[in-house]
């Protein structure tokens, strides 16, 4: 099924086919000052007289005066006589000089007695002492150079280019259905959708039906066993487009898997119906077919969908419903896309109703939008990293 956003003309492609899925402060000083008393003290004054043979020696005491007691008479030598003369001459004529003897020196005072008086006191908080604070030398200015630029954050490596080495491209088509080779659908339906064996021969006969186009064996990512069945439909889908040099769908959106799912849960084709915020729809398309897994329904979507296959659309004797899977996974090519400023998503899912036993039900949706979803499911530089291509 296929719809433009306005109006919506849905042209119907469905097959019976199915799949299966799964961050020092100083201290202050202070002085004491010294004050030095010198207390005087009275000394004594010592006279000494020498007079001819002997000497007398006068020890001045406090003023006073002597009384004079007169001596017995008696008789004396002349030179006796003659010295007391002299010495009355002396004592009557004050003009007289009498040579005296200088007294002794006399002994050194004792020292002064000294009275220690203590200083005022010092204030008993100092002012702190200055901290030393070490100013770093004024660094030498840089020579000026022109910063490099920051790297950008890295994003997801863009899908590889698409290069065209073989394949039919819409509006071509093969020139009739491919029966598969080997018949993988009974071991499929024996052994499980995802066994061993069913992969295998799955793969073999796709392998073959691609040779008859020029195109080597299908790639497919190394963990494809553990995709889920909806990221199993996306990467098939992709892998055929970019084999044919088409630009690969960006990734699943959720809304749009939700589509697909009501769908295969229908056992019908999907309808864009969901669309995400901040998204524009531009056109769409659909596939559903039942089989019993992603690899036997995109078989029988890309290989087997002309006159004489399952499709319902086509019939025996084809119509023009022939080859509308196909043209639905290898439509919107790069031309189309940029002249609509579109973007390529997907929308994918498998179901088991009850209509549809013993087979599984595969839906996908293809949708070209403007802007930007929130995220993706899934995305093809996923499947490319673990080895899609």
């Amino acid at each position: 099924m296929t719809g433009p956003s306005v109006p919506t003309s849905p042209r119907p492609a469905s097959t019976m086919n199915r799949a299966a899925r799964r961050r020092n402060a100083r201290p202050a000083g202070r002085t004491l000052r010294r004050v030095g008393l010198v207390v005087s003290v009275p000394g004594a004054t010592i006279l000494a007289a020498t007079s001819g043979q002997g000497a007398a020696l006068v020890a001045a005491g406090p003023a006073h005066h002597d009384e004079l007691v007169a001596a017995p008479h008696r008789t004396e030598s002349p030179l006796v006589a003659m010295r007391r003369i002299i010495e009355r001459e002396m004592a009557e004529d004050p003009t007289t000089t009498t040579t005296t003897t200088a007294p002794p020196p006399a002994s050194p005072p004792p020292p002064a007695p000294t009275t220690t008086i203590a200083a005022p006191p010092v204030a008993a908080v100092a002012a702190p002492v200055p901290r030393e604070v070490t100013v770093p030398p004024a660094p030498h200015p840089a020579p000026p150079t022109t910063a490099a630029p920051r790297p950008a954050p890295p994003r997801p490596a863009p899908p590889p280019a698409p290069t065209r080495t073989a394949g039919l491209l819409p509006p071509a088509n093969p020139a009739g259905s491919i029966a598969p080779s080997p018949q993988f659908e009974s071991v499929c339906l024996t052994e499980g959708a995802l066994s061993a064996g069913c992969l295998a021969q799955t793969l073999q006969a796709t392998d073959v039906a691609r040779a008859k186009e020029g195109l080597g064996p299908l790639a497919l990512p190394g963990d494809y066993a553990q995709l889920t069945a909806a990221e199993q439909l996306f990467v098939l889908a992709d892998t055929e487009r970019v084999d044919r040099g088409l630009p690969p769908a960006v990734g699943l959106v959720n809304e749009f898997d939700q589509d697909a799912a009501a769908a295969a849960a229908g056992d019908s084709d999907p309808v864009a119906s969901l669309v995400p915020p901040g998204v524009g729809l531009v056109r769409w398309a659909s596939n559903w077919g039942e089989n019993a897994g992603a690899l036997g329904s995109n078989y029988n979507w890309m290989y087997d969908d002309g006159p004489g296959s399952g499709n319902l659309a086509c019939g025996a004797g084809g119509g023009g419903g022939c080859w509308g899977h196909r043209d639905n996974i290898l439509g919107f090519n790069a031309g189309q896309l940029a002249a609509a400023h579109g973007t390529l998503v997907m929308g994918a899912a498998e179901a088991a109703p009850a209509a549809a036993k013993p087979w599984m039900s595969d839906t996908e949706l293809f949708v070209v939008i403007t802007g930007h979803p929130a995220y993706y499911v899934y995305t093809w530089a996923q499947a490319v990293e673990a080895g899609a291509h």
